[in-house]
């Protein structure tokens, strides 16, 4: 069944490269419209993220037009992992502006491990094909699925622009690697997380738990922090920005080094996206960790 599904799936893609550009972006914004119609308990979800994080002061309207973006962005970073499979680098560098470049041309050029991290904000998928292409190759971190085939496909349309993609599964060996050899990592650290594999940190001023990761690799290599993000703009337009690093802290108080590091990226991540709160994935259970109520109430989930 899996290998009917992926020839049906290769074949939807193939179709999808041949249309007008017009015809395939269009095909994007319905599919986006009607899962906005029919996901009503992943419009709970938005709902309650909004309604917690700035305390029932937006507007009916704007959390429609949020959740009616979620998934337009969605389907976005979809759309273009297919477009990129025949992007060329002109189109990429006239649709794709780049702010504080050199920042990360400054710690490559002293040979410092660079830790990037990101949140799910914006079209991630022009933010890793541009950075691969044209700043830095990246080991990305990405979640397995349960259909290898999907995986597969995945990581070759994501590879071609030099990215190397790691499976969570046994990766913090093969970031150890390519951190002692200088080379780039990149983590996306928004998702919710349990105690006993992060740190408590204050995230959109609220508590959650956070992936420890980047600063337990950053304390122990002597790797820069660096966030970094793309916003969507008018008519498939983007502007990636890159900020300041953070760099390694290492005192004789490890966990407090550690906890230190994490709210200095969480604080940046909510000013990220803060600065356009549509661009963010609110359909993801974020606060689950400390605030499980928020779920349980009104969206029929355990």
């Amino acid at each position: 069944m899996k290998k009917i599904v992926y020839k049906l799936f290769l074949a939807l893609v193939f179709v999808i490269r041949k249309s007008p550009r017009f015809l395939r972006r269009g095909f994007f914004k319905v599919l986006g419209t009607l899962a906005y119609l029919s996901a009503s308990k992943t419009n709970r979800i938005i709902e309650k993220n909004l309604e917690f994080v700035f305390e029932d002061k937006l507007s009916v309207e704007e959390i429609k037009e949020i959740k009616k973006y979620s998934y337009f962005n969605m389907l976005l970073w979809v759309q273009s992992l297919i477009e990129n499979l025949d992007v060329s680098d002109k189109e990429l560098k006239e649709n794709i502006t780049i702010e504080n470049v050199e920042i990360l041309e400054k710690l490559k050029k002293e040979n410092k491990p660079i830790i990037l991290i990101s949140a799910h904000y914006g079209n991630m998928e022009m933010l890793s094909c541009y950075l691969n292409k044209f700043v830095t190759p990246i080991h990305q971190v990405a979640r397995e699925s349960n259909f290898e085939e999907i995986d597969d496909f995945i990581i070759k349309a994501r590879e071609k622009s030099g990215s190397k993609i790691i499976f969570r599964s046994g990766a913090l060996k093969k970031l150890v690697r390519a951190l002692m050899k200088k080379e780039v990592v990149s983590l996306i650290i928004d998702q919710n997380i349990n105690g006993k594999e992060g740190t408590e940190v204050e995230f959109l001023g609220k508590k959650v738990y956070q992936s420890s990761s980047p600063s337990t690799l950053s304390r122990k290599f002597d790797a820069y922090i660096v966030p970094v993000a793309i916003f969507n703009k008018d008519d498939y337009k983007y502007n990636i920005k890159i900020y300041e690093a953070i760099a390694p802290i290492k005192t004789e108080n490890e966990e407090n080094d550690i906890k230190q590091s994490s709210q200095l990226q969480a604080d940046i991540l909510s000013a990220i996206i803060l600065e356009d709160k549509k661009q963010w994935f609110w359909p993801h259970k974020r606060f689950k960790s400390h605030h499980r109520e928020i779920y349980e109430k009104n969206t029929n989930n355990k």
